[in-house]
């Protein structure tokens, strides 16, 4: 398959993604940030300051977790959510507390599209592994709050009453509260919200010295996902009870049953290759060996959905179409049909397509678990009268 690095991308009603990745799992510190700011909220009210993070849309509705400390007297309808382009929207009358936890649900109205948190299990990440936090301190009174992003190591782990068991070092700024806790893949592991800190003796008088700061980790949660009406099976990386993955309990059409063969037995290359020759079966495309425009605008709905359930059941939600059609909203990207090479560029270096700014080839993809969300499938050449070559992400 012939494939054109200086690719223009277009995202209509079909999309299908290819290229790779990398087998690198951290991203930079710059990478996480780009996830973390447009799903942190500044959270203003009556008794205080706090952040949130975006973790669900139903319709226009959005659903955003925070400290429940930061929303206790949400009942008097004064709260305002600003998110990440300044825009301010008032918050639904009555914040949802998380069973005995200090976390809380909140909502608003939105029609702009903004991109959710995807969430991991943060049993995952040991102490000494490098975690971010984001929120919108109030350090000084009566100025602007900005948004600040803090690198921080994970110390240790408790037991609290509050949920508060994951220790990780770094300042304890006012404000912060409620803000996403995001591990080196960009993943929310837990919800910042308070201090940690231990009694010492100086020359005879007690004083309380604060040493790190906690946060209420996703396991605490578990159930917290599958309550949340329309959460998106991407929204969660983690293999827990709150997993929403695309079901299959149909029965398997007998043109996917080798391909469901292969992701069941995690034969990822060679499921990756079959996924591409259905490709060009379903488009009548096998003698030319690639797919135009009019193909991918027009491929089979049922056929392309079905394949997706089928990467996104075997993988436990880390690889799929609509895993790639997720991380493409996240970034910005639109669903228009509109060439935008930026924003697939982005695309390409948060799931390991790009390496230092390189395309990578198809050998050097990382075709096992191992890889990043979105990493497959990957295979898929798109060309047109004009000879270049186009890249679908899934829709």
């Amino acid at each position: 398959m012939k494939f054109s690095q200086g690719l223009g991308v277009i995202l209509g009603t079909t999309t299908l993604a290819i290229v790779q990745y990398q087998s690198v799992f951290a991203l930079t510190p710059v990478q996480v940030n780009d996830i973390a700011k447009p799903i942190t909220v500044m959270i203003g009210g009556l008794d205080g300051k706090g952040s949130g993070v975006i973790i669900a849309k139903d319709g226009n509705t959005y659903t955003v977790l925070t400290a429940h400390h930061v929303v206790k007297k949400a009942g008097y309808g004064i709260y305002e959510l600003i998110t990440h382009d300044g825009q301010k929207y008032q918050m639904e009358n009555k914040a949802q507390i998380v069973g005995k936890l200090d976390l809380a649900l909140v909502r608003f109205t939105s029609s702009k599209n903004y991109p959710l948190a995807k969430i991991a299990d943060s049993r995952t990440v040991k102490e000494g592994s490098t975690v971010y936090y984001a929120g919108f301190p109030a350090e000084t009174t009566n100025q602007p709050r900005n948004y600040r992003f803090i690198r921080a190591d994970i110390t240790g782990r408790s037991q609290n009453q509050e949920g508060y068991e994951l220790s990780y070092n770094g300042s304890a700024l006012p404000g912060m509260s409620g803000g996403p806790v995001l591990n080196e893949e960009g993943l929310l592991i837990a919800i910042h919200g308070k201090a940690e800190t231990q009694s010492i003796i100086i020359q005879g008088v007690q004083r309380t010295e604060i040493v790190g700061v906690q946060g209420i980790p996703t396991e605490k949660f578990t159930n917290l996902i599958s309550n949340i009406p329309d959460n998106t099976q991407a929204n969660t990386q983690a293999n827990t009870t709150g997993n929403n993955i695309s079901p299959t309990t149909e029965s398997t059409p007998v043109i996917f049953q080798k391909l469901e063969a292969l992701l069941k037995a995690k034969k990822w290359r060679d499921a990756d290759l079959e996924t591409w020759e259905l490709m060009k079966k379903l488009t009548k495309r096998e003698w030319e060996g690639w797919l135009r425009f009019e193909d991918v605008k027009n491929f089979p709905r049922q056929e392309l959905r079905k394949m997706d359930q089928l990467w996104v059941k075997y993988s436990n939600g880390k690889f799929g179409f609509s895993v790639q059609k997720q991380i493409w909203l996240d970034w910005g990207g639109k669903l228009d049909g509109e060439p935008d090479i930026d924003t697939y560029v982005k695309l390409s270096d948060r799931v390991g397509w790009r390496e230092n700014n390189d395309w990578l080839s198809y050998d050097s993809y990382t075709f096992s678990t191992n890889a990043l969300p979105g990493h497959l499938p990957a295979l898929l050449g798109v060309g047109s009268e004009g000879g270049r070559g186009i890249l679908f992400s899934l829709l």
